[in-house]
């Protein structure tokens, strides 16, 4: 093994579409240790990556190791990990480099987003927004600029997780998916309660007063679990076909896309037909939005309430209740009879 490293007696398998850092904790845990320690003095040479800094008192002029703060020259193990880490730890566990890497942001492409590069935005989002449709007919969306955007991150100064999320009901130790920190879930997909805050969770159960599960829409929990199962398994069983999960991701993105347009810009028909979902979800026209923006620039009261508008227009598909125009829309109506 690389660095002579010995495997490590126990090592949990990742859950599926679990983020690394909630695997490392869990890994962790087991040898009572911190995720600091396991990754500062247990990876070898690969703990190089990771500057300890001790902070000095100052009256004495002394470093207070009681005190190490770890801190990972890399921004964030959960968006990109460093390869010698990964490399470490495949050495340590037995599992494999590139299921560690499927575990972080970067690792997701091309699938999640064909780069993660924002100064290719507007290139990006014609490609990843507009270059199909699912509800309204082609090139009914029109044009909008742009500039520095990456499909369901903030690419602005923000950080790119909004917050940790976790199943109220799920147990603990299942870990926490990575892509439950955008805006692309509401929902647990077994047991359809919506995500909480990681924090609120752990508080709650800590006093020995579990947090009571909130339950969302039915058509909300059935996007969800479409969106669970491509994370999970690489593809998305929609009515008509299964397709792959980086398909069902634009699909969705552009769905988002398209129930944010004003009805002057959908046309007449498709105008009765966005209303009529708006309507179905029991939601004002667009959520009330004013100016259009990019989903992921809307505020997250907005972007719930469009991944509402998007699961219902799912469901009305799939009962034939709207026709979708679009170059995608087939896959969500019900397969056609065949001898």
């Amino acid at each position: 093994m690389p660095d002579g490293a010995r495997r490590w007696p126990v090592h949990p398998e990742p859950a599926p579409g679990e983020a690394l850092t909630s695997w490392l904790g869990r890994l962790a845990g087991l040898y009572r240790l911190s995720v600091e320690q396991l990754l500062t003095y247990n990876l070898g040479p690969a703990s190089a990556q990771f500057d300890v800094v001790r902070p000095r008192d100052a009256a004495l002029d002394y470093q207070v190791p009681a005190f190490d703060v770890v801190r990972p020259r890399e921004a964030d193990l959960d968006y990109q990990a460093p390869a010698a880490v990964l490399r470490a730890l495949t050495a340590r566990t037995g599992i494999a480099v590139g299921r560690l890497r499927r575990m972080t942001i970067s690792g997701c492409v091309p699938w999640l987003a064909d780069t993660l590069d924002p100064a290719d935005g507007q290139k990006a989002f014609s490609a990843y927004v507009r270059q199909d449709s699912v509800v309204l007919p082609p090139g009914r969306a029109g044009y909008h600029v742009v500039n520095h955007w990456v499909p369901w991150l903030p690419a602005r100064s923000r950080p790119w997780r909004t917050a940790r999320r976790v199943c109220p009901t799920c147990p603990a130790d299942r870990g926490i998916l990575l892509l439950a920190a955008l805006p692309l879930m509401i929902s647990c997909a077994e047991h359809g309660c919506r995500l909480e805050r990681v924090h609120e969770v752990r508080r709650a159960h800590r006093y020995g007063e579990p947090m009571t599960p909130r339950p969302v829409p039915d058509a909300v929990a059935a996007l969800d679990r479409l969106t669970f199962e491509g994370i999970a398994t690489g593809s998305v069983t929609l009515p008509s076909r299964t397709v792959h999960v980086g398909e069902w991701l634009r699909l969705l993105r552009t769905l988002l896309d398209e129930v944010s347009m004003v009805a002057s810009r959908a046309g007449p028909g498709s105008a009765t037909m966005l209303h009529q979902i708006w309507d179905t979800a029991d939601l004002p026209f667009r959520a009330g939005l004013i100016l259009w923006r990019p989903y992921e620039r809307l505020s997250p009261a907005h972007q719930e309430a469009m991944l509402h508008a998007a699961a219902t227009a799912v469901q009305l598909a799939a009962d034939g209740r709207i026709i979708p125009g679009g170059t995608l829309g087939a896959a969500l109506q019900p397969a056609s009879h065949r001898r």
